[in-house]
């Protein structure tokens, strides 16, 4: 915390200082306008002080997040611990709650994750603005194999960016009201939030029958929809969601999804394993149309899905890229908080791929407010 009090403190000595500056112009003009802050620097030292308490008192109530690193995950898992708990004692509850969860455990194929009951630590305070929270779905996530991951830690860590994975289900154990101090802590914590490609959707949670869909488990799509709901009305971070995390995401905001392209719309494009052309559209923020090479506005992106998102006009999305065959390829949020994926840009293994998450974390900056903007008006 004392690193992050010294980095507001510079922020606001160098604003004063702007403030003296331009006074002194004004009063060379003859049109200085006189004001008084009313409040010493001291004062100043105190008030970053007790805001900061404040907000480690506000979002440490109930639950308490630890980094855990048990030596074989390709990043630090998000521990939540509740009250009374010691990180040992959380993680044994999550393993045994997982246990008794028969659709997750069918996932797993019956074995839980081996991870040791060691390495945890608090979540660092002071290194908030440069983290990216992975939300897991697979059982490979949770180990050193899953080559998303490794793309995605790879290509953040260059732009200065620490990776977390958020294990599935994480609430496993916890309270409603703990349940939500979790989400707000992670809408507070974690200003870049990723939900990666997977299986697909529940239909029952887009109030849709099952014609086409494969591999559902509602138990984890109802956890990632109610993060997602959370994160994104809570606005403070930006969401990044690649093929189902896309779809999942979409339908968290009352978006439907196609159950099976080939079936509803045919084969005109590959959309199963190949590569394809997307028509990119201009938008609000132009987080995708930014990076388009040529006037045409067509990019070349990979392709590894069945299911779709059903765009509709007057939602919180703003329709981004389209298949040749019309089929939705991504979305933008209209605040600009969030960008939606049908493709995967952190296995394309090309520059593009790499611009597209550089462009992600630069719009990431630029919707982050600071924690020093919310003390001073900077």
């Amino acid at each position: 915390m004392n690193n992050e009090i010294g980095r507001c403190l510079k922020l606001k000595r160098r604003h004063l200082r702007r403030n003296h500056q331009d006074k002194y112009q004004d009063r060379k003009a003859g049109t200085a306008f006189e004001w008084n802050s009313g409040m010493g620097y001291s004062m100043w030292i105190l008030l970053l002080v007790l805001s900061f308490a404040r907000f480690a008192w506000a979002t440490g109530d109930l639950v308490r997040l630890y980094e855990w690193s048990p030596g074989n995950t390709l990043a630090p898992i998000i521990l939540p611990v509740k009250s009374g708990e010691t990180p040992e004692q959380a993680a044994t509850r999550y393993m045994r709650e997982l246990q008794r969860q028969p659709e997750l455990m069918e996932l797993f194929e019956g074995r839980t994750p081996d991870l040791a009951l060691s390495g945890f630590k608090p979540l660092n305070e002071n290194s908030r603005e440069s983290r990216a929270l992975l939300i897991a779905n697979l059982p490979k996530d949770y180990g050193m194999n899953s080559q998303r991951v490794i793309n995605f830690k790879k290509i953040f860590a260059q732009s200065r960016h620490s990776s977390f994975i958020l294990p599935m289900n994480a609430n496993l154990g916890l309270s409603l009201e703990e349940t939500r101090d979790l989400f707000k802590q992670i809408s507070e914590k974690f200003p870049f939030m990723v939900a990666m490609g997977g299986d697909d959707v529940e239909p029952t949670l887009y109030k849709k029958q099952n014609t086409h869909s494969r591999n559902t488990i509602p138990t984890r799509d109802q956890f990632e929809i109610q993060l997602i709901k959370s994160y994104v009305a809570q606005e403070k971070g930006f969401l990044l969601g690649v093929c189902r995390g896309s779809q999942i995401s979409a339908v968290a905001l009352g978006y439907q999804l196609m159950q099976d392209v080939p079936f509803h719309v045919g084969d005109k494009v590959s959309h199963g394993n190949d590569w394809h052309e997307i028509q990119v559209h201009k938008t609000k923020h132009n987080i995708l149309g930014s990076l388009v090479p040529n006037a045409d506005g067509k990019l070349l992106v990979n392709s590894l899905h069945h299911q779709a998102v059903i765009y509709k006009e007057n939602g919180p999305l703003q329709l981004a890229a389209q298949g040749h065959d019309g089929v939705t390829e991504a979305t933008e949020f209209k605040n600009g908080r969030g960008l939606l994926l049908q493709f995967h840009p952190e296995l394309m293994n090309n520059q593009l791929g790499s611009k597209i998450l550089w462009r992600i974390v630069q719009q990431k900056n630029v919707v982050m407010p600071s924690r020093c903007s919310k003390i001073f008006a900077l």
